[in-house]
């Protein structure tokens, strides 16, 4: 695993108590823009990510019941955080499984250096293809609080294009999806799709939502679809 950016023990504190006061509100996103419309559906959505040129951003998997403490948590310290559950593991081997049975190319991935979101990407796309990113984390400002504004740096993420053929996968948290544009952050795993514009403007078009278990089905799908031709031409 790379790193871009540890926080200190300090900075992981003050976002801790962050995360946890706003995760269940809604202001942050009435602060922000209209919520963006999706441009697609699930399938159609899926079907479009081999050509490459999108960036996901995605929550880490599902997590296990756990109450943090403050006078003890370290973001370096996975004895100290919300980890992934056997479900979140499942469901992130099972994502991984359907990129690559789908041929969704990912060059990039840029993690939130919480334990939950680097095995969330391990798990997924491997563990040397995860860079952390102290962008990802929880930032102590508030939405749109000028140049403070915590999603400046997340939606100028999602803008920048990936590898000609690729695709870039951020993984975060619930209030980072809020942050960038007030996008659903339920179920745990769920991921948003953007097309970057290139401009360097920070408003990559937003094209749709995927939750994780559509993608194994959509690989199940695309699979079985494979497969009936063949079995056809093969019949006497």
């Amino acid at each position: 695993m790379q790193s871009s950016s540890l926080p200190l023990r300090s900075i992981g504190l003050l976002v801790l108590v962050v995360a946890l006061s706003v995760v269940s509100s809604t202001a942050i996103a009435q602060d922000g823009a209209q919520k963006p419309v999706p441009r697609l559906e699930p399938g159609p959505l899926i079907d479009a990510l081999p050509a490459g040129g999108y960036t996901i951003l995605l929550r880490h998997a599902a997590t296990a019941a756990f109450n943090p403490d403050l006078t003890t948590f370290d973001p370096n310290d996975c004895s100290t955080q919300r980890n992934l559950s056997e479900l979140g593991r499942t469901q992130s081997r099972l994502i991984g499984d359907a990129f690559r049975k789908l041929g969704i190319r990912v060059g990039k991935v840029l993690s939130s250096p919480y334990c939950r979101c680097v095995e969330t990407g391990s798990l997924a796309f491997g563990e040397d293809a995860v860079e952390t990113s102290s962008a990802l984390l929880v930032g102590a400002a508030k939405a749109g609080s000028g140049r403070n504004d915590p999603g400046i740096a997340i939606r100028k993420l999602l803008d920048t294009p990936p590898e000609p053929g690729t695709n870039t996968v951020l993984i975060a948290h619930s209030v980072t999806l809020l942050y960038a544009f007030g996008l659903k952050s339920r179920p745990e795993g769920v991921a948003h799709v953007f097309r970057p514009s290139g401009m360097d403007l920070g408003r990559p078009e937003y094209i749709g939502m995927v939750e994780p278990d559509d993608w194994p089905a959509h690989a199940r799908i695309a699979v079985e679809e494979t497969a009936s031709p063949r079995e056809a031409s093969a019949a006497p």
